[in-house]
């Protein structure tokens, strides 16, 4: 009982790592119970003293101003934003020594290892069946299309939203991304036939996620080991000719990836009203954002009333498929402007400074914070429960890291 009340806190962080991947509701309970444990095991002298934690709560504060200007009034809004007060008070309760932090790393490893085992299994499960006494594989979702044209068209179980069953597509593969990072810079997390097994398991997955964000942070990911491999010349030029091979493998075996490709090179990237799929989407999405923000640089829209003004934006731009299906501005930047002005922007950028500072000379937090920038830059990532947790909860990490270093300095 007294171990538990000592390193209570750290078992509550074990659970909420490897829970992380799986569904919302089991994420929320072990976040629920990290707390709790937390506040049993806290002692005065495990407090965490370090002034950058605030800058999330000043970002709930940011919202609490935009949602008592706003029209609506809704109580769900702030308490769905709570990640901001959680994650910082969590950090700030207990001190995590090394050996704790590379615990809670391996706990997510291994969370979105069997995830993806369990979204490999069910879309194994969903594809299989039995008809006139005979076993058949039919992958396909959409009626009529064939394997390939329903990968592009988002209608395949083992591609895309249909594969990622416990979150969209985009934080899944971000999960990866980072659970790639987490083996590729410590590399005695596990054996080394288990790193390669994982990391080749890992990488598979983000390829039938199929998330365009998360091809990108892979390249950087990969490129940043390579640069900062220290082994001779000609094996870090192997490296970087294998590591070509396989982008591009990736970029042409992954049909949506290979569409893509095609549509830039051959100039098809401007605005698309009709555009129903991917990255055109997007430019919609964004080029409505910016509008916006021209109108109201300053105090932007409130919480409430963005969805609203983005809707009537695509109405009047006649982008069908964005106000069909509700989009926001799929960028944490321009999202983060249209609700709350110049002030989100001020924060914003503060905590990637910050996470860029102290991230200098640890290749592992450079490679999470360059992570999170390039998701930022595809998604509005407080939009939703998967994406606002697992941002407060990695730079709250990074934060805290500091001062785990003066403490290790002064012992």
């Amino acid at each position: 009982m007294d171990k538990l009340r000592q390193q209570g806190f750290f078992y509550g962080a074990l659970l909420y790592a490897f829970l992380i991947p799986f569904p919302q509701k089991g994420i929320t309970i072990a976040l629920m119970v990290w707390v709790l444990l937390s506040l049993i095991s806290y002692r005065k002298s495990t407090l965490v003293k370090q002034r950058y934690l605030l800058l999330l709560p000043a970002f709930y504060i940011s919202y609490s101003i935009g949602f008592f200007t706003s029209e609506f009034l809704s109580l769900k809004f702030l308490e769905y934003k709570l990640s901001f007060l959680i994650f910082p008070l969590l950090f700030f309760l207990q001190y995590y020594s090394e050996g704790q932090r590379t615990a809670v790393l391996k706990a997510l490893v291994w969370g979105v290892g069997l995830a993806g085992c369990a979204c490999l299994t069910l879309a194994l499960y969903n594809s299989l069946g039995i008809q006139n006494g005979s076993l058949y594989f039919q992958p396909n979702v959409l009626e009529g299309r064939g394997f390939m044209e329903s990968i592009l068209y988002g209608g395949n179980y083992f591609f895309g939203r249909h594969f990622s069953v416990f979150h969209q597509t985009v934080y899944f593969a971000l999960y990866l991304t980072v659970a790639i990072a987490v083996l590729l810079f410590k590399p005695n997390l596990v054996t080394r036939k288990l790193r390669l097994i994982f990391l080749v398991f890992l990488v598979g997955l983000i390829f039938l996620v199929s998330n365009k964000a998360s091809f990108i942070a892979l390249m950087v990911v990969f490129g940043l080991k390579l640069w900062t491999w220290q082994v001779k010349s000609r094996k870090k030029w192997i490296g970087i000719s294998f590591f070509v091979a396989v982008l591009a493998a990736f970029a042409f075996l992954n049909p949506r990836i290979k569409g893509s490709i095609m549509d830039i090179t051959q100039g098809k990237m401007a605005l698309n009203k009709e555009a129903r799929f991917g990255f055109e989407t997007r430019l919609l999405s964004w080029d409505a954002a910016l509008s916006l923000i021209k109108e109201k640089p300053f105090f932007g829209y409130g919480h409430s009333e963005t969805q609203k003004s983005l809707n009537d934006r695509y109405r009047e731009k006649a982008y069908t498929v964005p106000l069909k299906e509700n989009h926001n501005a799929h960028n944490l930047w321009l999202q983060s402007w249209l609700e709350n002005g110049v002030l989100a922007i001020f924060i914003l950028f503060g905590i990637f400074f910050i996470l860029f500072k102290i991230c200098q000379n640890r290749p592992l937090f450079i490679a999470f914070a360059l992570i999170l920038l390039i998701n930022s830059m595809f998604e509005g990532m407080f939009n939703r429960f998967s994406g606002i947790s697992f941002f407060s909860f990695l730079v709250c990490f990074l934060f805290s890291a500091q001062v785990n270093e003066r403490r290790g300095n002064e012992t």
